[in-house]
């Protein structure tokens, strides 16, 4: 994307925002790395955007600017490291070259966030190891900081309303750590506020889903499961398995977890749940359990599929 002839903005000011390059996708949004203009500086952030001119039908786009506008009043409210900061959102003309705002049909849906410095989740992993105790602390403490921030939100103390926040589509892409080791949640575009959630978007990356997700129903449960494919993730370096039966056998077959008491271990497995009122209530709770299994002396040999 030629930076210099590409904008978006509001009907008030369509030119705002300065689109430097894409830098992923969520659901049927594209995130944008770009650029404003305030006081004289220029300032980076991200800009997801839903063009109407997508598969979506008229409807399908109006019951989505409702509810993106809802959303992202409430995640205004949301302030706390961990969390990525929302700046505006917006309905207004599609991308368009500079001045151009009144010359393409259609129009977009455009949430603006705090851009967050930092390696993604699967770059930092790919830099660190395992083998050293070092290394272990690091990935706990990652872990930890997450599963904070995560309880959090579920608990409804992120909003005024006492409503819980659910992310909807957690990953190591949307997982940003900078160079002092904080870890943000990012990509918040399309979360879902309320514990009880059901959507006709079916939208999420594979191997981090639980099996409700494909019925259209995300819950605080919902994230723990995919914190569970994250830290699988984090434990071995690969990919996590499709299925809540195999990613449950995948972590109990790693030597950190299947070394732990019997109670314990069941209790770490357990966030792989099918059933998601078998799934944790309290994450903090479940990597402390986790400690007692990565923290010891050096682990036995992993299994040759499993990359360290």
């Amino acid at each position: 994307m030629n930076s210099a002839a590409h904008r978006i903005g509001p009907d008030s000011a369509p030119d705002r925002y300065r689109l430097l390059r894409s830098i992923g996708r969520g659901g049927e949004a594209v995130l944008y790395l770009a650029e404003i203009e305030l006081a004289g500086a220029v300032e980076p952030v991200v800009v997801k955007v839903l063009d109407s001119r997508t598969a979506l039908t008229a409807e399908e786009f109006d019951r989505l600017s409702r509810s993106w506008s809802e959303q992202a009043e409430l995640l205004r409210f949301v302030h706390r490291p961990g969390v990525v900061g929302v700046r505006e959102h917006f309905q207004g003309p599609p991308i368009h070259p500079p001045g151009g705002s009144g010359d393409l049909p259609g129009r977009a849906l455009a949430l603006v966030m705090n851009r967050v410095d930092g390696l993604d989740l699967a770059d930092w992993r790919a830099g660190r190891t395992l083998a050293d105790p070092a290394g272990r602390r690091e990935l706990l403490r990652t872990l930890e900081q997450l599963a904070d921030v995560l309880d959090w939100l579920h608990s409804g103390r992120a909003t005024p309303s006492g409503r819980a926040v659910v992310h909807g589509d957690l990953s190591p892409g949307n997982v940003m750590v900078d160079e002092d080791g904080q870890a943000t949640l990012v990509d918040f575009g399309l979360s879902k506020l309320t514990a009880d959630h059901r959507t006709a978007e079916i939208w999420f990356t594979p191997g981090y889903a639980a099996p409700e997700v494909f019925e259209g129903l995300r819950t605080p449960a919902t994230d723990r499961y995919a914190f569970g494919a994250i830290a699988y993730f984090l434990l071995t370096g690969g990919a996590p398995p499709p299925s809540p039966g195999q990613l449950a056998g995948g972590l109990a077959a790693l030597p950190r977890i299947a070394g732990l008491a019997p109670a314990r271990r069941e209790r770490v497995v357990a966030i792989a749940s099918a059933d998601p009122d078998r799934r944790p209530a309290s994450l903090s709770a479940w990597v402390a359990d986790l400690r007692h299994g990565v923290t010891p002396g050096p682990a036995a040999p992993h299994p040759p599929t499993v990359q360290d």
